[in-house]
């Protein structure tokens, strides 16, 4: 017994049907993946566009061997996740949860407290990959910040 011809039309119909289906499914989620790092991609420009940092203040901490770096954000609200280098020297990182426009923030700098007046260096490192660099030393009675500055990533063209 052979297959009718309107039985071999609908089985090639319905294969049709399941590879179009599954091909239009693959390529729903692939366009959804891409617009989501393109999106991605334009938030974190935006953020490394509008990253500023306002008044920068380094103090004692209540430990004698730390030191607290203080800064005003001035920039659009990123996650807070920074990472710390001392003097070219991995440090610690700390979550501030997310950073507001307008607050300060506070981070404790371990191992930062040097009375010998030498030139400190502290950089922190955002999760949106833009860098707050300070360089400090203390002059006897207090820290003194000798200059702040950010850097973002550019993009190569």
């Amino acid at each position: 017994m052979g297959f009718s011809v309107s039985a071999s039309a609908a089985i090639v119909f319905i294969s049709f049907l399941i590879a179009v289906g599954t091909l239009y499914t693959a390529w729903d989620n692939t366009y959804s993946e891409v617009q989501a790092a393109r999106e991605f991609w334009y938030s974190l420009k935006l953020s490394q566009l509008n990253f500023k940092i306002g008044d920068v203040s380094v103090s004692p901490s209540t430990n004698n061997s730390n030191v607290d770096l203080t800064f005003k954000f001035l920039g659009q609200t990123i996650p807070g996740r920074v990472d710390i280098l001392h003097n070219g020297t991995y440090v610690d990182s700390t979550d501030l949860d997310y950073l507001i426009p307008g607050n300060d923030y506070t981070v404790t700098i371990s191992g930062g407290a040097d009375t010998s007046g030498s030139s400190n260096q502290v950089v922190l490192a955002f999760d949106n990959g833009c860098l707050l660099i300070v360089t400090y030393h203390y002059n006897g009675t207090d820290y003194v910040v000798d200059s702040s500055s950010t850097q973002c990533p550019v993009e190569v063209s």
